[in-house]
């Protein structure tokens, strides 16, 4: 009988191990996983940096509401369209991109050396906060989009007399859980063997977008969104050049929105 006992003992022990190894894992497990994270600093912004990164949510419709480092003084969505934060659709892969909604951090602390990680946390309204780093990379121009009320940072595309003049529409319908976005495109060729080389006219790609969230590249006039948080979502569509400069026609960006209600 006594030397049983210390079998005993170690049988407990190695409940006790399982049981915490599950609790733990538990813990962690979750629908949100980011990935891609980096910072870049604004050039025309002493102390400004801006954060993107890839959002993989493999789980149901989920909302992204803040954002904060320790090592800045402020911190917000930059672009987001409603003060509730950014819709993350279930089963979706969006980004914070420079061409779209990103966090923007003032009053960096400390020197902005390409390679420094930055500590940054997230706060998703289901999902909860996570915990993560950016590293720096090289600084960027904020660009001349955001004065033609386009998203994020980056450089335009004013179309030449005599050049094709996109147009774009957006439809937006019900399907199953989620929506069906149709996209109309006039004097406009989507050309995804084209993406990363030289400015062809009226050639390109398209952006979409939900409440400023950049939620995929489109290569053809159509895409689905996945069930969404309740809510009024605003959907948007841009057409942008082969490397990456947003289309302006007349002074105005080539761009259409559509709005879905959640209840």
């Amino acid at each position: 009988m006594k030397a049983a006992k210390p079998l005993v003992a170690i049988a407990i022990l190695i409940a006790v191990a399982g049981a915490a190894y599950a609790l733990i894992s538990r813990a962690v497990q979750t629908d949100i996983l980011l990935s891609d994270v980096i910072a870049t600093p604004i050039e025309e912004a002493k102390g400004s940096v801006a954060v993107f990164m890839t959002i993989r949510n493999s789980g149901g419709p989920d909302r992204l509401v803040s954002a904060r480092s320790i090592v800045a003084q402020r911190s917000r969505l930059d672009h987001a369209v409603a003060d509730a934060g950014l819709p993350i659709p279930a089963d979706s892969t969006p980004s914070l991109a420079p061409d779209g909604a990103f966090i923007l951090m003032d009053g960096m602390g400390g020197d902005l050396q390409e390679g420094r990680m930055i500590p940054v946390t997230l706060r998703f309204e289901n999902a909860g906060e996570f915990r993560t780093q950016a590293r720096l990379a090289p600084p960027r121009s904020r660009g001349d989009v955001g004065d033609f009320g386009l998203y994020g940072i980056g450089d335009i595309c004013r179309v030449e007399e005599g050049e094709p003049l996109p147009q774009v529409g957006i439809a937006v319908e019900p399907d199953g859980d989620g929506w069906r976005v149709r996209v109309q495109a006039d004097d406009f060729t989507f050309a995804p063997d084209l993406v990363d080389e030289a400015h062809v006219p009226g050639t390109g790609h398209g952006h979409l977008y939900l409440g400023g969230l950049k939620l995929q590249r489109l290569y053809e006039p159509e895409a689905r969104i996945g069930a969404l948080p309740p809510g009024k979502h605003q959907v948007r569509v841009t057409l942008s050049t082969n490397d990456h400069r947003a289309y302006v026609v007349d002074d105005l960006p080539v761009s259409a929105t559509a709005e879905i209600i959640v209840r």
